[in-house]
């Protein structure tokens, strides 16, 4: 059962695409080529004159992209961007970003929902993508390295249907599709008139990762209704002080890394408050020192073991 009173109207965080930290150029090419055909979601359709309920809403206004491309019917309606560059630079967050923007559901998946083998796969994503056009969603397929890799010799037929397979629903998809990789190097050549868009995403400057902390300290405190505060000890650790670069900095954390730094700070702020008694949560510098050196103390491990 549910609870209807219980429901409530999806509230999509458009602001989400501002705090999306990119090349300027990059950023408004995406915000452009998705502003042309990912249309705001429907409003209901006003009620009848003649006093009949109101009529069902048009399914028209949930289609992404309506234009047709292709000679054969049903054949090239969708867009397909390919976002390319090292883990946690902001290949996964766009799409997300872009999905709050135009107020689209978004399907996220991984190698893991549709399955390592042929059968598998063409079910699976034939059901994902269904889903999209069903609901003008926008469809993220995260780290899609095994589906793009370039086919081989005879030798490995499993891996070349794979990718025969995900060509061909690609070929026919009518929705909005992101695809990310970390390995743009090893693409089969026949993915490359299929892609419409192809973004490259270079490493993050300090610069860059500045913009990242300001803009998550702003959103804490911005969701947390005032719950949690950041204190200026935390924006003064990680922020270049007099020109030095902080401490934070020196270990080049990727924008994956400082929202998972953040929360495990915030964590540590909570049970510090709980402890305390106290109603609200600051978070300070101590909490992301812990966090540092805990992560400066993983990868000396790693460093070592190698």
């Amino acid at each position: 059962y549910v609870r209807l009173a219980n429901l409530s109207a999806v509230k999509c965080d458009t602001e989400a695409f501002k705090y999306l930290v990119l090349d300027a150029e990059v950023k408004q090419s995406v915000k452009a080529l998705t502003g042309k055909f990912a249309r705001p979601a429907a409003t209901a359709a006003p009620a009848s004159t003649s006093g009949n309920k109101p009529q069902p809403q048009s399914h028209d206004d949930t289609v992404v992209s309506p234009w047709p491309h292709d000679f054969i019917r049903n054949k090239g309606q969708g867009r397909i961007f390919l976002l390319h560059g090292s883990p946690g630079v902001g290949k996964t967050c766009t799409a997300e970003c872009v999905a709050e923007l135009t107020r689209r559901p978004l399907v996220s998946l991984t190698s893991g929902d549709l399955g390592p083998s042929t059968p598998s796969l063409e079910k699976r994503l034939a059901y994902f993508l269904a889903l999209g056009e069903r609901y003008g969603a926008v469809v993220l397929l995260d780290e899609a390295d095994i589906y793009l890799q370039a086919r081989g010799t005879t030798q490995d037929l499993e891996r070349n249907a794979l990718v025969s397979v995900f060509l061909r629903a690609l070929e026919y998809y009518k929705g909005v599709l992101f695809l990310t990789t970390n390995r743009v190097e090893i693409i089969d050549p026949a993915f490359q008139s299929r892609i419409h868009v192809a973004l490259y995403y270079r490493e993050l400057a300090d610069e860059d990762r500045a913009k990242i902390w300001t803009h998550s300290f702003e959103r804490l405190e911005r969701d947390s209704e005032g719950k949690v505060a950041v204190l200026s000890s935390a924006m003064n650790y990680v922020l270049e002080q007099d020109g030095k670069k902080s401490e934070v900095a020196a270990l080049n954390w990727n924008g994956r890394e400082i929202r998972n730094a953040l929360q495990t700070a915030v964590a540590l702020a909570e049970t510090e408050a709980l402890d305390e008694g106290l109603e609200k949560v600051g978070v300070a510098d101590r909490h992301l020192k812990q966090v540092a050196k805990m992560s400066k103390g993983f990868r000396d491990f790693l460093h070592r073991e190698k």
